[in-house]
């Protein structure tokens, strides 16, 4: 007999919770081993089951090795009954040339227990014996036993189809016999594919376990609850998710590759402060101190009013209250955000004396975010196509980055193109009020041809007058190159005066000062770059930005150092013009004086010169109007760029897109682009309806921004020109920038059973899918894994939605997040496993609580059972989590049924 005393330390000092006690044809080892770690260990919960190791008379691998069988009985496995059953167990044994049949109780010698065998007829024949007749149905007999088969050596393993057929579907045989099988992780998808069997008959998935196997004192120690690699003998650790009960080891056969995994770290890690480990209510008697959460599926149910709602409510109110009173507005279209609370008829204001508080597996100073779903906020999706992208898009990034990428670029870039497109209309009206100015200017001065014969006119008349005066030619040529001379100069510091006083604004520079200096703060500069923060990694973006800011500060000291070079060489300029004009009039004194003398001729000359310098003037005007025009037909090439890079940007986008498909496991996406009515009705509020055009076809239409968009130039006049009629106090450049950025909005649509939403039409999708639709996306939606608070997702679904699409993604959901969620559907509770189930109750005459609160919570996990105790106190004590469920959710009794048949095929 083993040291019993060390085996059982050993186990109590691992952090094995589940230890099956194995012995070959015998359970005295297991009867030893419990009565002693009872007496050693008495508040120790580690559950030690009996197992029974039996060998086939059958062997199926090259090495002629019996196949090893496990029956691993419940804890209650009385002593009696362990000896009723060995006593039914006959083995067969070789004695010489003599085959023996004797029970396994009968067995004594070491001889006996190495050459005995067991039949599975006989297995059946001592479960029957025992345990009654109904009890060889796997079903009946899983309440008393489970069959686990080995797969390693001594065992069936995974064939690889060569070899003999018989050892095939004898391997087939055993496989159908067992509940459960003792493998490597290797072997765990070949277990669990419901195709394996040489014959392609389908077969329920089974579980598959692995353990320390220990034979010896070292073998316990190195390989108890750990994973071993050693010399080509490999020991997994096991993962079972449920409770350490035998209930909870049944669970594994329903759900075999949700409930079982082997892996050396634990599974379904989430980061603990994601994960809200309790909730603690103070301040209040009617509510438990705190209330215990799982970190996968917690599914909280409750007949009406007992207080499930309100606890979801508590938990998303204490993480973020702002964000929780939004949504209940939003949720129950309330009119006051003062209305919201936890639950109808009380705000949050009238139970502000209850502090709830959430605890997360981090510790209790983590802050963190939940994503809180109340009680149909999924059917109060919005008919507005526009709002169906925004929910679709956090969903489509999160699943195809690239094209979150591609949609931030195209969006910045139509963005930046609308941007020129504005600031180019602002250009060409300013310009076109330029040209406006100007050419009056330019009128004002008088008809060029008139004045043209005027100053031919006045030519004549001085050389009349020359010739009437006696002047010399000479003379009169050196008097009017003098005049002209002075004319010149007069003019030319009459225009940087002009110059200077347009510096001023930027450079000071008083009279008679050395150097000119910058006013602080009046020269800017701003560097609109390509490509934008949305097109290229933050990294990227904000060397860039540096760049720019550099480039800025560059830039605006260039132009600081060339306006204060301008206005030095300007007063320069002034200033040597000043003395041009006196030592002109100083050395041509004489001659000015002779003909100044002359009145007439003296008058003629000045009117002849003043002919000339509006002649000068109107030239020179035309030349700047010229340029002008210049400019505004480029302001209108620009807003024709902008629109033409506008389109090639969301077609660049629409082409991204439809590369390839895009789509959820029930939802495929589509895009569209299209310009929504509202826009163009928008567009047309300046427009006088009750007149008619090139862009308002009839009275009362609309735009034609196709049109205007299509010949920018040509519409830009007609507005400013007045061929369209404007209503009044609508400016011109307002109304062309409204119609020529009319622009194609990017919208999202998605399809479910052949259903659509999103896009420019209406939903075809009923209330019940479009639910379906929203929780689909919200679940999707996170990149980060926060709790999901979620109330009754299940109300207006059909029982097919629910179970064939929403069970399904709170199983995977569950992997990477916690849930918490209220729910009234068993198919939900149960057909998603959930991990705990919390039992709510409000305090009755028929159903009442401890100690009298208003609201208190149960609990446990799905396979938690106990029978119904009419004495209890309480309503929560009459029996155990899978009794509640039952009674409580609708359809509880028939959703057990159906999971626990899942795999009956």
């Amino acid at each position: 007999m083993p040291d019993l005393e060390r085996f059982c330390k050993v186990i109590h000092d691992s952090d094995v919770a589940v230890a099956a006690i194995t012995d070959y044809f015998s359970l005295d080892g297991y009867f030893a081993v419990k009565e002693k770690y009872t007496e050693l260990y008495p508040e120790d919960d580690t559950l030690l089951l009996p197992n029974l190791e039996l060998r086939l008379p059958v062997s199926v691998n090259k090495a002629g090795q019996e196949i090893n069988l496990h029956l691993i009985f419940r804890p209650t496995l009385t002593p009696t009954e362990a000896t009723r059953f060995l006593d039914r167990l006959n083995t067969e044994g070789t004695t010489g040339h003599n085959r023996t049949r004797v029970p396994c109780a009968d067995l004594e010698s070491k001889e006996d227990f190495e050459s005995a065998t067991v039949s599975i007829a006989a297995i059946d024949e001592a479960i029957k014996g025992t345990f009654g007749d109904h009890a060889v149905v796997p079903s009946a007999r899983q309440e008393h036993l489970l069959v686990v088969v080995s797969a390693k050596g001594d065992g069936i393993r995974p064939p690889k189809r060569s070899g003999v057929q018989r050892k095939y579907l004898l391997t087939d045989e055993i496989d159908k016999f067992s509940d459960a099988v003792f493998a490597n992780s290797g072997s765990r998808n070949h277990f669990l594919n419901v195709h394996r069997l040489e014959t392609d008959e389908p077969i329920a998935p089974k579980p598959v376990f692995d353990g320390c196997d220990a034979h010896s004192f070292a073998d316990l120690c190195g390989g108890l609850g750990k994973h071993v690699t050693d010399q080509g003998r490999q020991r997994n650790i096991t993962w079972i998710k449920a409770d350490p009960t035998y209930a909870g080891l049944l669970q594994t056969l329903a759900e075999p590759t949700d409930r079982v995994t082997m892996q050396a770290t634990v599974p379904d890690h989430k980061e603990p402060y994601k994960v809200i480990s309790k909730v603690k209510f103070s301040g209040t008697d009617d509510f438990p101190a705190e209330v215990s959460l799982n970190k996968n599926l917690n599914a909280i149910i409750g007949s009406r009013s007992s207080g499930k709602s309100s606890l979801l409510a508590y938990i998303a109110h204490a993480v973020d209250p702002k964000e929780t009173v939004r949504l209940q507005v939003e949720a129950h279209g309330l009119s006051d955000a003062r209305e919201a609370g936890p639950a109808a008829g009380h705000t949050w204001d009238a139970v502000s004396d209850v502090n709830c508080e959430v605890e997360w597996e981090s510790g209790e100073s983590t802050q963190g975010k939940v994503i809180y779903i109340p009680q149909n906020s999924l059917y109060r999706l919005s008919e507005q196509p526009g709002e169906i992208t925004n929910k679709i898009a956090p969903a489509l990034f999160r699943l195809y980055p690239s094209l979150k990428t591609a949609y931030g670029s195209a969006t910045s870039k139509v963005g930046a193109a609308n941007t020129k497109i504005k600031r180019a209309i602002d250009e060409w009206f300013d310009l076109a009020d330029r040209v406006e100015a100007l050419s009056q200017e330019i009128k004002d001065l008088g008809d060029q041809a008139a004045i043209t014969d005027e100053r031919d006119r006045l030519q004549t008349e001085i050389d009349r007058i020359q010739a009437a005066a006696s002047l010399t030619d000479q003379e009169v040529d050196e008097y009017q190159a003098v005049a002209a001379r002075l004319d010149g100069k007069e003019t030319r510091l009459r225009e940087s005066d002009l110059e200077l006083g347009q510096l001023s604004s930027y450079v000071s520079l008083a009279e008679g000062a050395t150097a000119a200096a910058i006013l602080p703060e009046t020269v800017q500069a701003t560097v609109t770059v390509h490509p934008s923060a949305a097109e290229v990694p933050e990294s990227v973006f904000r060397r860039i930005e540096q760049l720019k800011s550099g480039a800025v500060k560059d830039l605006v000291a260039k132009i600081e150092s060339d306006l204060i070079a301008a206005a030095t060489a300007l007063d320069a300029e002034r200033t040597a013009l000043r003395a041009d004009l006196a030592a002109i009039k100083r050395d041509n004194a004489a001659l000015i004086a002779k003909h100044e003398a002359n009145e007439e001729f003296s008058s003629v000359v000045a009117d002849h010169k003043r002919q000339v310098s509006k002649l000068d003037e109107i030239a020179k005007g035309q030349q700047s109007l010229d340029k002008l025009i210049e400019e505004q037909d480029a302001a209108a090439t620009k807003v024709e760029t902008g629109i033409t890079e506008r389109g090639q940007a969301l077609s660049i986008l629409v082409n991204a897109f439809n590369a390839k498909e895009r789509s959820l496991p029930t939802l495929k996406f589509g895009i569209e682009i299209d310009v929504p009515t509202e826009l163009v009705d928008y567009a047309t509020t300046g427009f006088n309806l009750r007149s008619t055009n090139a862009y308002i076809k009839n009275k009362g239409d609309l735009v034609s921004y196709e049109d205007a968009q299509s010949d920018p130039k040509a519409f830009l006049h007609d507005v400013r020109d007045g061929k369209v009629k404007l209503n009044k106090k609508y400016e011109p450049s307002v109304v062309a920038a409204d119609v020529l950025t009319v622009t194609k909005e990017v919208r999202f649509s998605a399809e479910l059973d052949a259903d659509r939403i999103g896009g420019f039409k209406k939903s075809s999708m009923t209330p019940g899918k479009q639910a379906l639709f929203a929780l689909t996306l919200i679940l999707n939606e996170s990149q980060e894994p926060w709790p999901l608070l979620i109330d009754q997702p299940e109300d207006d679904l059909d029982s097919r939605s629910i179970y064939d699409t929403i069970v399904p993604y709170l199983v995977e959901r569950k992997k990477e997040r916690q849930i918490i969620m209220v729910s009234h559907n068993a198919n939900l509770v149960i057909g998603a496993d959930s991990e705990q189930v919390i039992v709510a109750n409000r305090h009755g005459d028929d159903r009442k609580n401890k100690d009298s609160r208003i609201f208190d919570y149960f609990t446990g996990a799905l396979e938690h059972s106990g029978p119904l105790n009419e004495s209890s106190a309480t309503a929560l004590g009459r029996c155990g989590v899978r009794e509640h469920a039952c009674e409580i959710l609708d359809g509880g009794e028939e959703a057990f049924q159906k999971r626990r048949n899942k795999y009956n095929i």
